[in-house]
């Protein structure tokens, strides 16, 4: 079945239309109808329609204008021009735009319907063999998430009606358009808007069908930017996209492997090699960046000496929220780290062997949160005594071992309380408390809060969103 939308700024016009002949008796089911340009536009933004019944002469939008949107935007979709003129400049304008025919409102009734019904599902199949009927990729504006969790609706918000993006996947948008036209809307997105998306002009001079185009963008561009970082409003070549191969499984699953070691933070040749099969293989970003975050908070957060901003050193479980997007921001974050694990080195006459052990410690930690946690079974895990491992955790981390793993409980509470409907005491006793009022206590005096005020307090929490 057929589904189409009928287009017409005469409310009058439009319902004897779609009440002229038994529609779906044809095999056309009509789902909706719209009074101009922008109120189809919405439509087609939340529905599948097939076939457009376009008007040519309304307010704010033409359907001449419409059309030609609507092939940028949906080109596998047809249109089929109403119109009361029957003059040949009308119908040869239509159908340069691509509208496959035309209906003389004034001469459309019940016993031409059928006929003209006939006519213009011959000509969808027609269309439908053409190989000249693919639509070829030209230019668009694309939009990627900059930062995790960006709210499409800001995006939306922000552009105009007839410019809405269409979703390829999720944090990739796009909205076909030319090169001035491109331009001018990335430039004159609001501040709040660019801050949460990545906005780019992607342009082809190859004879990308627009299907293919769509589906490159949505595989390649989050990847491309996130290792690329081109400056926003930068103009991308669609072949660049599809230079970009993606490495082998095998490849990828040996270099994570060797990764979660952490060599790469105490040692020179591991961080270059690091740096080098990160920069080569390109790992998805949807890989990738998990890890990056767990090597963050589940160690580094938690060692008292060290900033993950320079310039404001207060501590850094409170910046976990605000952690790199882009490849370029995570190697210059970690080269921070790296160097300051080395200061700490030379400071606490720590030898790397020993360093190294110590944050497969806190790893572990951060991962085995449960009350039967304890610091010989953390020793006994990384191969160390009980009493030198306690003197090297606090020599190193700055913090003894027990303040360590409380810190990492009442976060990961938090990080519960935010996100998920348990209740308290089951969030005491997933984050390593048997006593329900003793995490109470606890999460108090180190947040200032009572566990029921902070999820009240919580954003995330208080507008039902997952983090």
């Amino acid at each position: 079945m057929i589904k189409a939308l009928v287009v017409d700024d005469e409310k009058r016009v439009r319902q004897g239309f779609m009440t002229m002949t038994d529609w779906e008796a044809h095999g056309i089911l009509i789902i909706g109808e719209a009074k101009d340009g922008r109120s189809a536009l919405a439509f087609l933004n939340k529905q599948k329609v097939d076939l457009l019944f376009v008007d040519i002469s309304m307010p704010g939008m033409s359907g001449f204008e419409l059309i030609e949107r609507v092939r940028d935007l949906y080109p596998d979709m047809r249109s089929v021009i109403l119109t009361c003129h029957h003059e040949f400049d009308y119908v040869q304008e239509a159908l340069r735009l691509g509208a496959i025919d035309y209906i003389v409102k004034t001469l459309f009734g019940p016993d031409n319907a059928k006929e003209t019904i006939e006519r213009v599902l011959k000509r969808i199949k027609r269309e439908a063999k053409s190989a000249s009927s693919v639509r070829l990729f030209q230019c668009a504006a694309c939009y990627s998430a900059a930062v995790p969790g960006a709210d499409p609706d800001l995006l939306r918000e922000a552009l105009p009606q007839e410019r809405q993006p269409i979703p390829l996947e999720e944090g990739i948008w796009i909205v076909p358009m030319s090169v001035s036209e491109s331009a001018e809307w990335i430039r004159d997105l609001p501040g709040e808007v660019a801050a949460a998306w990545y906005a780019v002009h992607i342009h082809s001079t190859g004879d990308y069908p627009m299907t293919e185009a769509k589906e490159l963008l949505a595989k390649r561009l989050g990847a491309y930017l996130f290792y690329a970082s081109p400056p926003p409003g930068s103009a991308i070549r669609l072949e660049e996209l599809q230079a970009a191969s993606a490495p082998d499984d095998a490849s990828l699953n040996e270099a994570f492997t060797e990764w979660r070691q952490g060599k790469w933070l105490l040692y020179g040749e591991a961080w270059k090699k690091f740096i080098g099969l990160v920069e080569r293989l390109h790992p998805d970003p949807e890989r990738l960046l998990p890890f990056l975050r767990s090597v963050i908070e589940s160690g580094p957060a938690y060692f008292q000496w060290l900033s993950l901003d320079p310039a404001n050193p207060a501590g850094n479980t409170s910046k976990l929220e605000k952690l790199p997007y882009s490849w370029r921001e995570w190697k210059t974050c970690f080269m921070q780290i790296a160097l300051q694990v080395q200061q700490r080195l030379t400071e606490t006459a720590l030898s790397r062997e020993v360093a190294g052990s110590l944050l497969r410690a806190v790893h572990y930690m951060a991962q085995c949160l449960d009350a039967n946690l304890n610091q010989e079974a953390v020793a006994r895990h990384v191969g160390m005594s009980r009493s030198y491992f306690s003197q090297c955790f606090k020599k190193f981390t700055g913090a003894a071992f027990v303040d360590t793993l409380r810190s990492m409980r009442i976060r990961h509470a938090q990080s519960l309380l935010r996100n998920s409907g348990l209740s308290v005491p089951e969030i005491a006793s997933r984050s390593g408390f048997e006593d329900d009022k003793y995490f109470s206590r606890v999460f108090r005096e180190m947040t200032g809060q009572l566990p029921s005020e902070f999820r009240a307090g919580s954003s995330a929490w208080s507008q039902g969103k997952e983090g």
